[in-house]
């Protein structure tokens, strides 16, 4: 018993094949999201390794607000960096409930870091076994990088 011509079973399976792939597609992930969770922070990632010279073990990755970011860079003995100037262009409205901080994450390295070893760190002439990494996700950039001794608490 024959089905019919072998293009109207290609058809069909291909047919199939369409609706099972959309409905994986559409459906709940079962893996990481870009948008969830620190798998956004996946994309800073390889700076971040570039910033330690690839040496050392990635042991931390989480997002950070700039309040936490701020108070880890004082408790470290490092100054937080001065808000970016504005530009001089027309002001641009004010969203509400909205922070003009973007969102940013903590990579934490632990490796051997001697005085000016990692360009930008603060203090620049702190060594120390773990390099503090924040980094904007938006537009990958490094906002700080502290070099300290011990993980400070609650990390």
């Amino acid at each position: 018993m024959s089905i019919g011509p072998w293009w109207r079973r290609a058809a069909v399976t291909s047919v199939g094949i369409a609706l099972a792939l959309a409905a994986a597609c559409s459906g709940p992930r079962s893996g990481a999201s870009v948008t969830g969770g620190v798998s956004g922070c996946a994309a800073v990632l390889p700076l971040a390794r570039q910033v330690v010279h690839d040496e050392g073990t990635l042991t931390r990755v989480k997002h950070v607000s700039k309040a936490d970011a701020d108070a880890l860079s004082r408790q470290l003995g490092a100054t937080p960096p001065a808000p970016l100037r504005p530009h001089t262009g027309s002001p641009r409205p004010v969203r509400q409930g909205k922070s003009s901080w973007p969102k940013a994450c903590l990579v934490v390295y632990h490796g051997n870091y001697p005085p000016g070893t990692i360009v930008g760190a603060s203090p620049p002439a702190v060594a120390g076994h773990y390099a503090l990494i924040v980094l904007r996700v938006r537009h990958p950039s490094v906002d700080r990088i502290l070099v300290t001794d011990t993980v400070p608490a609650g990390l």
